[in-house]
């Protein structure tokens, strides 16, 4: 698959989105455009990432992109339930035991980072349908298999649901029949209308948007890339190639945001401390991600180096 350079910078404005709804301040301060949010970046996110992983792969490589993920996961999640006993963190632990730490780790998670349970899940699905079971089979069944796997895979999971299982089977979807990213999203500036119009709907915020919303949050963002000065669009474009160190990253900027709030008394609308924050949740993340990578710790993720 040819690299497409737009896809790094659509993951940058996702990424940014994703630290934007942590900020606790600017949720509690707009609590509906928090809401609506949650129509479209993660289930873009999901798309995104069932079109990028690659089952080409041998399974020795295939189960080192596995490690990638998992490891972040355990490492984050128990440290996450470990600060929530001190920290006030949504669903947080109320006691220190093996049992509570593994009941985050395998049934609910703790923080953002189911994300990454189902990035597992859905991958080791897609490998199973795509290089074992329907190996000589052609890509329809192979995608129907896939697609059988995974909703089994929701009906017993409780963090996998039916809908995120979906937009994951989407990208894998458009990936093995061939269609090229720019074809799928279509670069322009009139998406923005439809997703404006759709987004503003709140009675459907929590059925179908989110399987088409995120088309047209794509396109609009593919049609930005083009008409943002180059030297942003590079840091941008940087962004969305390591956004995963980002991700693992961000929420200890987003807690540290509360420290610092009331700096930002003379905004009563939150959004100067929002942007501040998400500015430092780029920057202070590839910092702890190259002091990892100089370090030789980015080993204990599974990797080599954090930045690509």
């Amino acid at each position: 698959m040819r690299k497409c350079v737009e896809i790094d910078f659509v993951r940058s404005v996702l990424m940014a989105i994703v630290i934007l709804v942590h900020v606790v301040n600017f949720g509690t301060l707009h609590p509906d455009f928090k809401t609506s949010m949650f129509t479209f970046f993660m289930p873009a996110f999901l798309i995104i990432t069932g079109y990028l992983v690659n089952v080409e792969k041998s399974p020795r490589d295939f189960s080192l992109y596995l490690m990638r993920i998992t490891l972040p996961y355990a490492i984050m999640v128990t440290a996450f339930s470990l600060m929530s006993l001190f920290l006030p963190v949504r669903d947080g632990l109320t006691e220190l035991s093996v049992a509570a730490i593994a009941e985050r780790l395998f049934v609910t998670s703790i923080g953002p980072y189911w994300f990454f349970y189902d990035m597992i899940v859905c991958g080791v699905a897609y490998y199973v349908a795509f290089h074992f079971l329907g190996k000589r089979l052609g890509v329809a069944s192979r995608l129907a298999l896939f697609a059988f796997l995974l909703y089994v895979e929701a009906s017993l999971i409780p963090l996998l649901t039916f809908g995120d299982a979906s937009l994951y089977l989407i990208g894998v979807a458009l990936r093995q029949l061939g269609v090229p990213f720019l074809k799928a999203f279509m670069p322009s500036p009139y998406a923005l209308l439809p997703f404006l119009m759709l987004i503003m709907q709140r009675d459907l915020w929590n059925k179908w948007l989110c399987l088409l919303l995120p088309f047209f949050a794509i396109s609009f963002l593919v049609w930005c890339r083009g008409v943002t000065p180059t030297r942003l669009r590079n840091l941008m474009d940087y962004a969305g190639r390591n956004t995963l160190p980002i991700y693992i990253f961000h929420p200890i900027f987003t807690m540290v945001s509360k420290f610092y709030l009331p700096l930002f008394a003379f905004d009563p609308t939150g959004i100067t401390h929002a942007a501040v924050t998400i500015l430092l949740g780029f920057v202070g993340s590839l910092a702890i991600a190259l002091l990892l990578d100089k370090l030789g710790l980015s080993r204990v993720f599974g990797t080599k180096a954090l930045l690509r």
